[in-house]
């Protein structure tokens, strides 16, 4: 008898947690993660005491496929289910900025929520608080897989030039999160086989590693990189090592005909680390540091003519000093970039700039400055309008012979219209481009994957670029046998190349224009982090030397 009393008063204080505890009126099971709006939902009936902890965390996973729906339960889906390894919860735990005991802000959350959606082994992610107990919220993170072993076959066609590749590929091996893969590729300029391995989190942890090896019909490739980057608007330190090997044969454009051809070696290697230093209403400060050491060498091909001017070889050994300032401000919008996808976009600035002073004392073959700088802000952020314009300028000022080299700076602005809450959008973006003593190893293009669809690649050469794109944008609410989005887009584009002092930049000198109509095409479930292009582009300029009609099939990771 007694002993039944203390058992039920066990039970009894064993549910009194429980009833002390309120649930959101917002769960999991109510987002549909094939509907961009329902990501966005969050709880609004639960009131969070200030010092707040976050108690327990809860990792909901859903298949590729929701098989309990009958328009996916058929074999097929079924099968891909079983065949697929589920992400390991712990993998999806890393990804998190917060852990259990950690003080809850909402910022915490929504970040996680921005890491996750930019994994290619994810479709989609929500996280959000599901339940109040006490002092103490319970957080839930629901995601959604994609199947990430991919075999690939095809072509891709730009500028007038085909380029072919097959391989393997997994961003998601055995559902750890690392990725892995080998390709061939064949393109106009060379063949090469490539292999990569990548560890977003190693161990666990927030450090990061990877390596690429590529061997080329005209050289090799190899890259190596360890890294703790701020992973975390919160994180309060970052290193980096980078290290890069690579040689391959180069060519000198003019008129999209290859003059000249050299062979070009390239050594890398660069140290680094960041300390964030002070934040005030969303701005936050960042130091920056480190060493690089960057060698060019070039050499004549012994079966091709002399070149007129081979570029000379010239290296670089500096230190750096700079600093990261930024608003650490998004907004969640969707139809922006990808089809029906969710999007975080930066609603602030972002400045970063560079200074160093490569020596040679320090074995660069002169003294240099050197200075890169990058600025991004947004200018108009609502519900159905994006506008954001951004400026960067990199190079170096040789002090033996007082001028610069290699300068190079654009000006670019983009706005987007519509597609947030309709079918329908508007993109638009203007970019321009000045150089400034550029050496024989760079040119500054248009045409083809330079810009203007409607031309071949390298059309145009200069130290000016002006390009201008108008799109009509179509996002159909339609998702056949729940696997594939489409979209649809008009466009106009306009553009040139040339050079201030008025030396030839290719067959037709003038402002080139085309128009054109094309398809997009993305999986929601298989490689959702990329999109078909199909477009269909009509010169209105332009020499005789090019077709009347190009067409362009490519892989983009936006619309």
């Amino acid at each position: 008898m007694v002993a039944g009393l203390m058992l039920a008063g066990l039970a009894f204080g064993a549910e009194s947690p429980d009833e002390a505890c309120t649930v959101s009126d917002i769960q999991p099971e109510m987002i549909d993660l094939d509907k961009p709006r329902d990501q966005l939902a969050r709880q609004s009936n639960l009131v969070i005491p200030p010092g707040a902890k976050i108690g327990s965390i809860r990792i909901i996973q859903r298949p590729i496929f929701d098989t309990s729906d009958p328009k996916q339960d058929n074999f097929l889906y079924h099968a891909l289910n079983t065949l697929n390894t589920p992400t390991w919860e712990s993998a999806l735990r890393s990804q998190l900025v917060f852990v259990e005991g950690d003080i809850y802000s909402p910022g915490l959350l929504e970040e996680s929520e921005r890491v996750l959606r930019q994994r290619e082994y994810l479709t989609a992610a929500w996280v959000g608080v599901t339940r109040l107990c006490g002092d103490e919220v319970e957080v839930s993170v629901l995601a959604r897989d994609t199947w990430t072993l991919l075999p690939t076959l095809g072509i891709t066609r730009s500028g007038g030039d085909n380029t072919t590749n097959a391989g393997i590929s997994d961003p998601n091996f055995l559902g750890s999160g690392k990725s892995l893969g080998i390709s061939y590729t064949k393109d106009p300029d060379r063949s090469e086989t490539s292999v990569f391995v990548d560890d977003p989190n190693v161990i666990g942890s927030h450090w990061q590693t990877g390596f690429s090896y590529d061997d080329r019909s005209d050289g090799r490739g190899r890259s190596a990189y360890l890294e703790r980057p701020f992973f975390s608007e919160r994180t309060n330190w970052r290193f980096g090592l980078a290290g890069v090997d690579d040689v391959r044969e180069e060519s000198r454009y003019v008129g999209a005909q290859a003059i000249a051809d050299y062979r070009r070696s390239r050594e890398y290697f660069s140290i680094d680390g960041g300390w964030r230093l002070a934040e005030r209403n969303e701005r936050q400060l960042r130091l920056l540091a480190g060493y690089r050491y960057e060698a060019f060498g070039f050499q004549p091909l012994p079966d091709q003519p002399a070149l007129d001017v081979l570029p000379d070889d010239r290296t670089l050994s500096y230190p750096w000093i700079g600093f990261d300032y930024r608003q650490n401000r998004f907004r969640e919008m969707t139809n922006l970039t990808r089809l029906q996808r969710v999007e975080d976009v930066r609603d602030g600035f972002l400045w970063r700039t560079e200074l160093g002073y490569s020596g040679s004392g320090l074995g660069a073959t002169e003294d240099r400055v050197v200075l890169n700088m990058s600025f991004q802000d947004s200018l108009l952020a609502t519900e159905t309008n994006y506008a954001s314009y951004g400026l960067s300028q990199s190079g170096t000022y040789r002090l033996d012979q007082d001028r610069v080299e290699n300068l190079l700076g654009t000006l670019s602005l983009e706005y987007f219209h519509g597609g947030s809450v309709r079918w329908t959008g508007w993109y638009t973006s203007l970019a321009f481009t000045a150089a400034r003593n550029l050496t024989a190893d760079q040119q500054l293009l248009i045409g083809g994957e330079n810009g203007l669809r409607g031309y071949p690649s390298e059309y145009q050469q200069g130290d000016r670029r002006v390009l201008w794109t108008l799109e009509r944008r179509y996002f159909p609410d339609w998702h056949p046998f729940k696997l594939f989005r489409m979209g649809g887009v008009v466009f106009v584009d306009a553009g040139r190349a040339w050079f201030a002092d008025g030396q030839s930049n290719g067959p037709d000198g003038g402002v080139l224009r085309d128009v054109g109509v094309g398809l997009r095409l993305a999986s929601s479930r298989v490689e959702v982090q990329r999109m078909l292009h199909f477009d269909l582009a009509f010169p209105l300029d332009g020499d005789g030397s090019i077709d009347a009609l190009q067409v362009l099939l490519r892989g983009r990771s936006r619309f």
